[in-house]
């Protein structure tokens, strides 16, 4: 206790007073100003009774003193002589109660009784401070949080969003609450309660449709409201029918790599006949046009299982330095032929536009498939628009393909007026094999290529399409600085009469016998094996200068084959022959094989070529170089 008292005997009734109930008080006295301040600052008190009035010092002083300190205590103040006036005075001035001396019987009481309110009133500001450091947490944690916070109340009103729902609603919480929830927010949302996240379709304020993960809670209390979090699920959604259609194409890849190295076996097999009989034919010969026109047919079937490759990711592109302007260029003139009259067709190529690495002849395929596809979109004409440039990182077709920061792109694009693409049409458009044209009039692979062109050229493709209004399309390739080596092209040379043993390991009996008739006739020596023990067994016949391995063979396989001719015969040239493109090769037969491959099918020309350019000695290499 602080004991404002300027005489020691009353000090000492006072204290007896309260001591005489079994308090235990710890009183100190003081009688000025300065020692009332010190002993404020000194300690902790419970409580402060003053003398109304003293020689140098009055109790109203010391109650300005006292709440200018901030303390929260009963004060009180005892006097031996007070007017009524006085008295309302002090209380009116803050004091907690007033106590005449010869009246202390009172004081006892009277202290138990402010410092129990004193003590509820600091239980207050303890809760209120708790309280509003918890409203600042949620505040904090409203204001950060990633997912939206909405609360409803129990009237279905808008009571509250947090700055992640104005996001993902795409509007400001004054333009919401207070409106119905259902204006945002699916109907019916109290069913749903505690029955973990659901996910429904919703519309931003731009129109746009949002897939939502809602999830509800009840608001303990007298008004049964809702809290409600929701979280965008639109780019999960994205990216896992991304990963399923990647899925999807991998599977038929596999497959279509599959069946493009048994139809180029069946191909090649074809071809080489017809190649061989009509040279045994006289050039006027009725049937020399009709085997032709079997070869021709041949390579065209080839051109479609390069199709099939590049579509699977499998058929190894020809790289070098180029730019998207010399290919749109190098097809322009042939566009305008299959395009039509009734389509106006501009092309704006962005002059100082960066190089990309890729392969010309795979990309320009890209941009027939594109154009001929807007061209079927536009039945009764319209406009065709074809736009080379770099991407500008801050443009809206570069955020929408998330292209990260500091990345180089270049955009290749291509517009249409035509019917445009319904949205569940635009989730398969790339699939292969599915097409929206009448049969006859599309195979459903010219989507699915480009896709696979695209990917295997690091790229990606973007899509915007208005039903009604037309479709642009978007290849983004990246920027490169450095030249990048080409894929060496074999100098073709005079072609004449070969010399030399070729011995041909080959398990398919038509393409075997057509290569030995090819090479027979160029005027090689020929050994032939269906497998690699039979090849093995043929190098007992004499010197081998040139084999020619299928890389998949029954039996001891063409790896197994090599090293064991490169024992018995070091040095021996090799020329690796398959159906599968050399990406779909046993990475360690390609390791061990770094030469020359020839793919299938291929021509009597191209055989002989390779033939002639392997068995070429070293020093005629290097002055060809």
């Amino acid at each position: 206790m602080l004991l404002v008292e300027d005489s020691e005997a009353d000090a000492a009734l006072i204290v007896h007073a309260l001591c005489a109930e079994g308090r235990l008080v710890r009183p100190q006295r003081v009688d000025t100003a300065a020692a009332f301040t010190a002993a404020l600052d000194g300690a902790a008190w419970d409580v402060v009774v003053a003398d109304h009035r003293m020689p140098s010092f009055s109790a109203l002083e010391a109650l300005r003193l006292f709440q200018a300190s901030g303390l929260d205590i009963p004060f009180l103040i005892v006097s031996g002589a007070i007017s009524e006036h006085d008295a309302v005075a002090a209380m009116k001035a803050g004091a907690h109660d007033y106590l005449m001396k010869d009246s202390l019987a009172r004081l006892g009481p009277a202290v138990d009784r402010e410092c129990k309110e004193a003590e509820q009133r600091a239980a207050r500001r303890r809760a209120d401070a708790a309280l509003r450091k918890s409203e600042a947490e949620l505040r904090a944690v409203m204001a950060h949080v990633p997912d939206g916070l909405l609360t409803v109340s129990a009237s279905g009103l808008l009571a509250s969003m947090n700055p992640a729902a104005e996001r993902i609603f795409g509007m400001h919480a004054g333009e919401a609450v207070g409106r119905p929830a259902e204006g945002l927010l699916p109907p019916g949302l109290a069913a749903t309660l505690g029955q973990g996240p659901q996910e429904y379709e919703a519309r931003r304020a731009d129109g746009s449709v949002l897939a939502l993960e809602v999830a509800v809670a009840g608001i303990p209390g007298s008004d049964p409201s809702l809290v409600v979090t929701v979280r965008d699920v639109t780019d999960r959604h994205r990216l896992e029918a991304e990963v399923q259609r990647t899925q999807k194409m991998d599977t038929v890849g596999m497959l279509a790599g599959g069946v493009a190295h048994d139809f180029n076996n069946v191909l090649t097999g074809i071809q080489s006949a017809a190649a061989m009989a009509r040279l045994e034919l006289p050039r006027d010969h009725a049937a020399s046009g009709d085997l032709a026109e079997i070869e021709r047919q041949c390579q065209r079937a080839a051109a479609l299982v390069r199709q099939l490759l590049a579509f699977a990711r499998k058929q190894p592109l020809a790289r070098r330095t180029l730019s998207v302007n010399e290919v749109v260029l190098d097809v322009e003139s042939l566009l305008r032929r299959v395009i039509g009259e009734n389509v106006r067709f501009t092309v704006e190529l962005q002059p100082d536009v960066w190089s990309i690495s890729g392969d010309s002849a795979q990309l320009e395929q890209v941009v027939m498939n594109l154009c001929i596809n807007a061209r079927d979109a536009m039945p009764d004409g319209g406009r065709l628009r074809v736009r080379t440039g770099n991407l500008d990182p801050a443009s809206e077709l570069a955020v929408r393909a998330r292209v990260p920061p500091g990345t180089r792109s270049v955009f290749l694009s291509v517009q249409d007026t035509g019917t445009g693409i319904q949205p569940r049409t635009l989730e398969r458009i790339f699939e292969p094999f599915f097409t929206t044209k009448g049969p006859g009039r599309g195979t459903g692979l010219g989507l699915a290529v480009v896709h696979g062109i695209v990917r295997q050229h690091e790229g990606q493709i973007e899509v915007e399409s208005v039903p009604g209004s037309g479709s642009t399309f978007s290849v983004l390739l990246p920027a490169v600085e450095a030249e990048v080596a080409t894929t060496p092209v074999g100098d073709a040379g005079p072609a004449g009469a070969g010399s030399g043993t070729v011995l041909v390991v080959e398990d398919e009996p038509s393409v075997r016998q057509g290569m030995v008739r090819m090479l027979e006739r160029s005027g090689y020596r020929v050994l032939a094996a269906a497998d690699g023990e039979a090849a093995l067994a043929a190098l007992e016949q004499g010197p081998v200068d040139l084999l020619l391995l299928d890389a998949v063979l029954p039996g001891l396989s063409a790896l197994e084959t090599y090293r064991s001719l490169e024992a018995r015969r070091p040095g021996t040239k090799v020329i690796l022959v398959s159906g599968y493109s050399e990406a779909m090769l046993d990475p360690a037969l390609r390791r061990e094989l770094p030469g020359r491959f020839l793919q299938k099918p291929f021509t009597l020309a191209e055989l002989t070529e390779c033939v002639r350019v392997a068995l070429r000695p070293p020093a005629m290499l290097a002055g060809a170089g």
